[in-house]
């Protein structure tokens, strides 16, 4: 049984890992995350028939359960004129930093959205400068804003065959509070 809202997705040459119940493929998904500390992000907008993908390499916070992704730019910037336009983007995670080749790569859907406070917007301000201590002067700059990405699916893709999607229904949140807990 898949946790309300989790659903995977089965993709060809799937492994057994994959049998695996979602939230438990979340927390794999999560503990891939916060062991990187770059992304692309991509984002896309223009007129009817004119679009064009944009990508941009950016250092990002992710909330704990990966349902909120925070970044910075300056509001100057073609992403957030973009995202302004068309809130849905994307996300490539992957661990090239640390092998010679990729040996995982994740794809996170994601839509911007509004931070529904002030203080959550401080929160993940603080959260991005803590991971990231180098931010410290961007992020003081006025023109400076925190991105809120919020996650709608994964897609892990380990080694060349190995893939598990992962569609959110429910945000994450609501899926890891309703999971039982032991007394």
């Amino acid at each position: 049984v898949y946790a309300r809202g989790l659903r995977p997705r089965r993709k060809d040459r799937m492994l057994t890992d994959h049998n695996v119940a979602g939230d438990v493929m979340l927390n794999k998904i999560a503990e891939f995350v916060h062991t990187q500390g770059h992304c692309v992000l991509a984002t896309c907008a223009g007129e009817a028939g004119a679009f064009a993908p944009h990508t941009s390499l950016m250092t990002f916070c992710a909330a704990p359960d990966c349902g909120e992704f925070w970044l910075a730019t300056q509001k100057n910037t073609k992403k957030f004129r973009n995202l302004a336009e068309n809130p849905r983007a994307s996300l490539l995670i992957d661990d090239r930093a640390t092998h010679a080749a990729p040996r995982q790569a994740l794809t996170v859907a994601v839509h911007a959205a509004p931070f529904p406070s002030t203080a959550a917007e401080q929160a993940a301000r603080a959260a991005l400068l803590a991971r990231s201590p180098g931010l410290s002067g961007f992020l003081a700059d006025a023109d400076v804003l925190v991105l809120r990405l919020v996650a709608e699916s994964f897609q892990l893709l380990t080694g060349l065959t190995e893939i598990f999607s992962l569609e959110i229904s429910t945000p994450v949140e609501k899926v890891l509070d309703a999971r039982p807990r032991k007394a």
